[in-house]
């Protein structure tokens, strides 16, 4: 159905095309928004795929929108556009909908994994469960404070059921020549964007010095060389005693590696603007909320804000979280509370005040690490 937007006081100011000064600006009349596609089947059951294979399930495709100016027939051009292929539950009118992909082209594919945990972190599925759901196609069209959105004109239905993922996922570090070589030292452990056991990646955002060699190491395979995760060609990750990362000029880097998909890669980051803490505090009920007993973390003598700490909570009563310079003026919220033991926190938010929740590990002994430049960070039980 063709969807019809009038405006009487906008004049599009990145007009989809150009005109003179001395010419009128045309005034955008008519939309007729992108149909989605059909899919060969509306019944999806994911099943947990193969490590280092992530199969596609679907592709979805749509037609362009189409823009029309002045009152007349003929469609304009108006690029760039960018498509987002949103999904909710249905019945939701999509208020709470995520989106699966962003893409200028007018088809993308969706691969199991991602589906997977999109679906039970976003939706709290339960795996197993067939679920109802709704697709649809948000185009955004003009640049910076001028760019509008319009929905697709149909929706598409969908039952997906979701698999349980794996089990948990053990911790990675980095073996290299900041620690000279010593295969078992655990003083560079990497970082997960969340405990999701089917989210495989992990990450590392710090100082990297000059001509640094280095691969990546499962906690199983501590102690030896044989089973580290190394630089393959063209962003591929191997895993073997292969060739190491390199590093040539002295800087913050964030690693990253997906042990699902098997790739990698490594990105300058700008760490210009980073305060330098002096004091980085763990707290929680265990220290009345820093009324006492507030323990300091531990900078790394190689990097500045990478801060550890080990310590026995004997309660975990509300959660835990992070401030700096024993303020609550400094203070680091975890985005998703039941991320734990990993996840990652915001500074100072405005909209929540969330602790971190540790109830599923229980009370006992607990190595702690966090990363002040990302807000990335570990509170983990120890057996």
């Amino acid at each position: 159905m063709k969807q019809l937007i009038y405006w009487s006081l906008l004049l599009l100011p990145i007009i989809l095309f150009s005109c003179s000064d001395d010419e009128k600006a045309p005034v955008l009349t008519d939309i007729e928004a992108s149909k989605l596609n059909w899919l060969p089947s509306n019944m999806i059951e994911l099943e947990l795929p193969e490590k280092g294979v992530n199969p596609l399930v679907f592709t979805v495709t749509w037609t362009e929108t189409f823009f029309y100016m002045d009152g007349s027939k003929q469609a304009m051009p108006a690029g760039p556009l960018s498509y987002d292929l949103q999904i909710d539950t249905e019945g939701n009118e999509f208020a709470g909908a995520k989106t699966l992909a962003s893409t200028s082209r007018l088809f993308t594919d969706i691969f199991t994994a991602d589906l997977n945990t999109l679906l039970l972190r976003e939706f709290e599925v339960e795996p197993g469960q067939a679920v109802n759901y709704e697709m649809r196609i948000r185009t955004t069209y003009g640049e910076g404070n001028t760019s509008q959105t319009v929905n697709s004109s149909n929706s598409l239905p969908i039952t997906i059921t979701t698999y349980t993922p794996p089990g948990n996922i053990e911790p990675i570090y980095i073996i290299g020549d900041m620690q000279g070589w010593n295969n078992s030292s655990k003083e560079f452990m990497m970082y997960r964007n969340s405990s999701a056991s089917d989210d495989y990646v992990y990450t590392y955002t710090g100082l990297i010095k000059a001509n640094t060699y280095f691969k990546f190491c499962p906690e199983s395979s501590l102690g030896s060389f044989d089973n580290m995760y190394c630089a393959g060609a063209n962003g591929v990750l191997e895993q073997g005693d292969l060739g190491a990362f390199y590093i040539e000029n002295e800087g913050y880097y964030t690693l990253t590696i997906d042990i699902g998909a098997m790739t990698w890669s490594i990105e300058e980051y700008d760490a210009s603007a980073a305060l330098t803490w002096q004091i980085l505090n763990f707290v929680g009920a265990f220290s009345e909320w820093g009324a006492v007993n507030e323990p300091n973390m531990v900078s790394s003598g190689y990097d500045p804000h990478q801060w550890s700490l080990d310590i026995n909570l004997n309660t975990i009563e509300y959660g835990v979280k992070f401030r700096a310079n024993n303020s609550w003026d400094n203070r680091w919220c975890p985005k998703v509370p039941t991320d734990s033991p990993y996840g990652i926190a915001e500074f100072n938010p405005t909209a929540h005040d969330n602790n971190i929740d540790i109830s599923n590990q229980g009370t006992g002994n607990y190595h702690v690490r966090f990363n002040d430049l990302t807000g990335h960070y570990i509170v983990m039980i120890q057996e």
